[in-house]
């Protein structure tokens, strides 16, 4: 393999086989390569500066990744959907993240309408003042 061979990117399809949290990593198993394991990869987020977001992979779930041409250094880019594991809503206008015990939160942009349905409590803190304007508010005890 040449040198600009050896620079060139691989894109990849594999299943997370192992996380490690504390450090946003995480190894990706290659079924078509016989079942070949990378080496930790960082797990790519959407801020880490000034702003962060932090959110793992599950063991198993499918993921696209960004890999050099030996696999030996890359990056997780994101999961991806497969037949066995669908999207929850089929909508373009929406925003949807459904956890695992059922808690939805959801934006539709159509609507103008956010709605949030927790399995669990609320906790909202504010280290200032908390204002809420509304047309209606309906109280449901």
């Amino acid at each position: 393999m040449n040198p600009l061979q050896q620079q060139q990117a691989v894109f990849k399809v594999g299943v997370v086989s192992e996380i490690d949290p504390a450090t946003c990593t995480a190894r990706v198993r290659f079924d078509d390569l016989d079942g070949l394991e990378t080496m930790r990869l960082p797990v790519g987020v959407q801020k880490s500066l000034k702003d962060k977001s932090y959110w793992m992979p599950d063991v198993g779930e499918h993921v696209a990744c960004l890999l050099d041409a030996n696999a030996e250094a890359g990056v997780i880019l994101c999961a991806i959907y497969s037949e066995q594991d669908t999207p929850p809503i089929n909508d373009p206008d929406k925003k949807h993240v459904r956890f695992e015990d059922g808690t939805t939160i959801e934006y539709d942009r159509k609507a103008h309408k956010l709605t949030i349905q927790c399995v669990g409590d609320i906790e909202i803190a504010a280290q200032g003042n908390m204002r809420l304007t509304a047309a209606n508010i309906y109280l449901n005890e």
